[in-house]
């Protein structure tokens, strides 16, 4: 029994037919199997012989419940994407009210979130001082106005009035 045509190297039609009738022994099949896995031709007449009876039918339609279990693992995949960045959202917003990223983002100057809290409402304060100070229609003094109010507090410390040691 010849397996390959001498000619063109292909598997001859008895060699076809061996290999459907799984008479052939290993090393003539691992033969054929190596020359179908590189050969075109030879691949799609093989295709051609195990394909000539007729397909079989599904007892039951399986579209159906095919797309169904479709349907239903995306929405799970979907549900669990979702609590997955859920639950990441959370953590991540809960450290940063902690202030676990400050030390990260270089925000962080030694100081505590309380701390910050303090400086953000003193400053708060001073700027509402600020504006009642300008509501009441005090002159703005300038830095030389400032700068004598300042000496004369310094002088009247030093030499309290009432005091005649000159």
């Amino acid at each position: 029994m010849t397996l390959f045509d001498d000619r063109t190297g292909h598997i001859t039609d008895e060699g076809f037919a061996a290999l459907a009738g799984d008479t052939l022994d290993e090393l003539s099949r691992l033969e054929l199997a190596e020359h179908l896995a590189f050969c075109d031709l030879c691949c799609a007449k093989y295709a051609q012989l195990t394909e000539q009876g007729p397909l079989e039918q599904p007892s039951r339609p399986l579209a159906a419940p095919t797309m169904t279990r479709i349907r239903s693992r995306g929405r799970v995949i979907l549900l669990r994407r979702a609590l997955k960045v859920s639950v990441a959202a959370c953590l991540a917003l809960t450290l940063w009210q902690a202030g676990a990223f400050d030390a990260l983002t270089g925000m962080s100057s030694g100081h505590t979130a309380s701390e910050r809290r303090l400086q953000i409402e003193q400053k708060r304060n001073l700027d509402a001082l600020e504006e009642l100070s300008e509501e009441h229609d005090e002159p703005a003094q300038t830095l030389n106005m400032k700068i004598s109010n300042a000496v004369d507090q310094f002088f009247a410390a030093i030499h309290p009035k009432g005091d005649n040691n000159q």
